[in-house]
């Protein structure tokens, strides 16, 4: 999915492999069309503050597997944590 929703202001949705999705919202700018495939290091959208419950520029970031929501730093590591 790449598109507009009222809450998240622009979102993508990426469909990874074995049930695995990620998304991320209030994006300024998607950069993707729906069904592009996309690598690694690719810059998909640009950070905004778009949407009804945005609260200033971040992202919303979520993994979900198998349709349920799951913590992302099972997957993307602790170190994640240090850079803040």
């Amino acid at each position: 999915f790449s598109g507009w929703t009222n809450n998240m202001g622009y979102v993508i949705i990426l469909q990874h492999e074995f049930g695995f999705s990620s998304l991320y919202g209030h994006n300024e700018r998607n950069l993707v069309d729906v069904l592009q495939r996309v690598t690694k290091g690719e810059v998909i959208a640009l950070l905004g503050d778009t949407g009804t419950i945005s609260s200033g520029p971040h992202l919303h970031f979520e993994i979900w597997k198998n349709g349920q929501p799951v913590d992302p730093l099972r997957y993307i590591g602790e170190n994640i944590k240090d850079r803040s």
